[in-house]
């Protein structure tokens, strides 16, 4: 499955790398500022030279891409949004990378540290307008009121990762989270970015109110999955294949799903939150964390959690389009996103 997904995303990166860079490049140059741009995409070194660094797999540009020619036989007229969506994605990690205090993303020094922080902010803030006049240039493919309707769903997709990401910094502070206020934080910070993807793939192939539904409901429920695998492989997933050290979340106090579970179920949920008041955790601290949650059965319910979500998800989609090859991949990269072990 992986080198299948691997193949799908390569074929369709391709053309939403040539749109975005088609976007940026019609911009009058001032100074640096969009070659800062164009290093956080891979396409640059931090001394300005050209450069095939990774820019990310593209899942919700594709995802976007394929949903449109699913129905529509032709994904080139979503391309305008495919850009416009993958640059609000990485608006938002140019971001969290700041909020963070990430040193590295696609292993490489990220924006901020090779630049400083006010620069970084404003090479965000400037990648998340862009992605709008990305989006606005639809004008030439679809009418005028779907467009409206377009910016409208994007805009909120914007707001709502602003509001997930508020979230998800505002629980790192907090002692008590539950699990629905994990699953609220995920619908924004996740979830909203991969359904707006399909939900506009959809929007700008037909106007039939009820698949533009299920398409945006598929998005959002993988999306809601696809994070939950994530806290998995951040304390179950082998190091040699995720790329980071074993129990990673837990070393660094994630309140992630698998965590916030054993703390509402486990026998020794006040033993779990008083290691998490802890400043720094030691590894005899993180081992017995990890057996904490091995005993409340947190991998299973986390387990359990994600493949609830993903087979909600593709029953969203069930029945649409047989034999459609652009329906297939798409299937494809739902199950990927959740069966995936890096």
């Amino acid at each position: 499955m992986v080198d299948q997904v691997t193949s799908i995303l390569k074929e369709y990166s391709v053309h939403t790398d040539n749109k975005m860079n088609e976007i940026v490049e019609s911009r009058k140059r001032v100074g640096h500022l969009y070659d800062m741009m164009k290093y956080h995409l891979g396409w640059m070194d931090e001394n300005f030279n050209l450069s095939r660094a990774s820019g990310g797999k593209q899942l919700r540009s594709t995802m976007c891409l394929l949903s449109c020619e699913a129905i529509s036989g032709d994904f080139n007229k979503a391309l305008p949004a495919a850009a416009g969506l993958e640059l609000i994605h990485n608006f938002s990690l140019i971001h969290d990378d700041i909020e963070d205090g990430d040193e590295k993303r696609r292993h490489r020094d990220t924006l901020w540290k090779v630049w400083g922080v006010p620069q970084a902010i404003n090479t965000g803030d400037a990648m998340d307008v862009i992605a709008n006049i990305a989006i606005l240039s639809l004008e030439d493919t679809v009418k005028p009121k779907v467009l409206v309707s377009i910016m409208k769903v994007f805009n909120d997709m914007v707001i709502r990762l602003c509001e997930g990401q508020y979230l998800d910094m505002d629980f790192q502070t907090r002692e008590e989270v539950t699990v629905d206020e994990y699953i609220e934080m995920i619908s924004g910070k996740t979830a909203a970015l991969i359904e707006a993807s399909t939900g506009i793939g959809a929007m700008i192939a037909t106007e039939d109110a009820d698949i533009i539904d299920r398409f945006k409901t598929f998005g959002f429920k993988i999306g809601i999955a696809f994070q939950i695998q994530d806290d998995i492989l951040g304390i179950w997933g082998d190091p040699a294949t995720t790329g980071k050290s074993a129990k990673n979340d837990i070393r660094n106090k994630k309140k992630s799903l698998p965590v916030l579970y054993a703390m509402q179920t486990s026998a020794e949920k006040e033993e779990l939150k008083n290691l998490y008041r802890k400043e720094t955790l030691t590894e005899d601290d993180i081992s017995r964390i990890y057996d904490i949650l091995t005993a409340a059965g947190s991998l299973e319910y986390t387990q359990s959690m994600a493949n609830r979500y993903k087979d909600e998800a593709m029953s969203r989609l069930e029945g649409l389009y047989p034999g459609s090859e652009p329906m297939k991949k798409l299937h494809e990269i739902g199950k990927f996103l959740v069966e995936r072990d890096y």
